[in-house]
């Protein structure tokens, strides 16, 4: 038996600007014309109770009610071919015929359909308030593309190598995977009446799964940033390919660490009373979600509890929560498992990403507070983790570092930026000497610039 899945990588809660709180009796019964299992609700107008019912019928009216531009152009590169942008409702049922609840799924699955039949089972997570109806709606018109006649494949290479079912071969083919990009970049560059927030969120989306689920690398027209945090909230774009050129964004809402979570950051503010959330760059807003599991966890406990994590690092297969004293790791994507391992010696102060920030590196550096440097990371074949002095000489006085355009720069604790080369470090003129809060990797892309 073929059992075709989407493994979920990226969660999202949050609401679009259309949605009402409740759907109306007529299309109500127009949702039952399709789906029998909804003919005992059909009778009259059905309002949202945050029931899996209701996040299920959610999904279903985004795909019906979502409106985008009338002339919708293609990307000069592979994010958007326009293939799927016609009515996702009338796709989705031209394909699925009924939706199945399930009780429980194995970790990661969210909806998967056999190699027969038309019915798509949905699993608990889904349907969730940790998913919102665009994450839904782009699983649903994932899965559907399946019963077309595309499974997936397990991955050799990237951040997903080694996992089954969670790769396509290439974009080109479009097959499921290629739906999911294509269904967050239409989101993203065309949709009207979405919050900009979700839309950002989406454009994040794509470029991920571009990046990630397929064999053959996807063609993305980008360009490799750095951003910064001033100490006054406000963000900026420094370009690195000249003379450093910073252009001024949006306002951070709060002071924080920026931890990134492939395309998207996730800011864990300074003022441990705030939680942690997504942020975005250019003033889009807030989409109130969970930014997963280690962000749900830390926004349960008390500000002294939360003070205790100094970092977090998020790759595609496994974790590490970097705290004072100790780093948990979860080291199997299969498993809720973690594991405990005490840093030798010192107290945590930063991630340094002097490799670049990458979702498939098995290892990352840590920086001490008594100026020791430790590789931490999961060995690829016993899935253990592991914390390694770093013998080496490393440049001093960093408290953050990311490899970015091929250059290596560095945050130091004055506030300023400086090139590294190895142990030497030269000054960058930002005109924000001294200002300089955060640092993290950005990219922008042609596909969203282009008018």
């Amino acid at each position: 038996m073929n059992k075709l899945f989407i493994v979920l990588v990226l969660t999202l809660l949050g609401s679009t600007s259309f949605a009402a709180d409740c759907i109306s009796k007529s299309e109500m019964q127009t949702i039952a014309s399709h789906f029998s299992q909804f003919r005992q609700l059909a009778n009259k107008d059905y309002c949202y109770d945050g029931s899996q019912t209701a996040n299920l019928l959610q999904a279903i009216m985004f795909m019906r009610k979502t409106a985008f531009e009338p002339n919708m152009q293609k990307s000069q590169d592979e994010l958007f071919s326009g293939r799927f942008s016609s009515s996702w409702y009338d796709y989705f049922i031209g394909r699925i015929e009924d939706i199945d609840v399930q009780a429980n799924c194995p970790k990661g699955v969210g909806a998967y359909v056999y190699g027969f039949g038309n019915t798509m089972y949905v699993c608990p997570m889904m349907l969730t308030e940790s998913f919102s109806a665009l994450d839904r709606a782009s699983v649903f018109m994932h899965e559907a593309r399946h019963i077309d006649g595309y499974p997936h494949t397990t991955c050799s290479r990237g951040a997903r190598k080694g996992l089954s079912g969670a790769c396509d071969t290439r974009i080109s083919d479009g097959g499921s995977y290629a739906v999911s990009v294509e269904t967050y970049a239409q989101l993203a560059k065309y949709a009207t009446d979405i919050h900009p927030a979700l839309k950002a969120y989406a454009m994040s989306s794509a470029v991920t799964y571009a990046d990630e689920a397929f064999e053959v690398p996807v063609k993305i027209d980008r360009e490799q940033k750095l951003l910064l945090m001033a100490d006054s909230t406000q963000l900026y774009s420094m370009d690195l390919s000249g003379n450093n050129q910073l252009t001024a964004l949006g306002n951070a809402p709060f002071l924080g660490k920026i931890v990134p979570r492939a395309q998207h950051m996730i800011l864990i503010p300074t003022d441990r009373t705030q939680n942690a959330r997504y942020m975005f760059a250019n003033n889009e807003g807030e989409i109130v979600q969970t930014a997963g599991d280690a962000i749900v966890e830390y926004n349960t406990q008390s500000p002294t509890q939360r003070a205790e994590l100094a970092d977090l690092h998020l790759g595609a297969q496994w974790t590490a929560k970097v705290y004072t004293s100790k780093i948990t790791f979860a080291c199997d994507p299969r498993s809720p498992s973690a594991k405990d391992v005490k840093i030798p010696q010192g107290e945590a102060v930063s991630i340094l990403y002097s490799n670049g920030y990458s979702r498939a590196a098995r290892s990352n550096y840590l920086l001490a507070s008594n100026g020791q440097v430790y590789e931490f990371g999961c060995n690829e074949r016993g899935l253990s983790p592991f914390i390694n002095p770093v013998n080496t000489p490393m440049a001093s006085g960093l408290v953050r570092a990311y490899k970015v355009n091929g250059q290596v720069i560095g945050l130091t604790e004055g506030g300023s930026l400086v090139a590294v080369n190895g142990t030497q470090t030269t000054p960058l003129n930002t005109g924000l000497e001294g200002q300089i809060y955060e640092i993290a990797p950005r990219e922008s892309f042609s596909f969203m610039d282009a008018q």
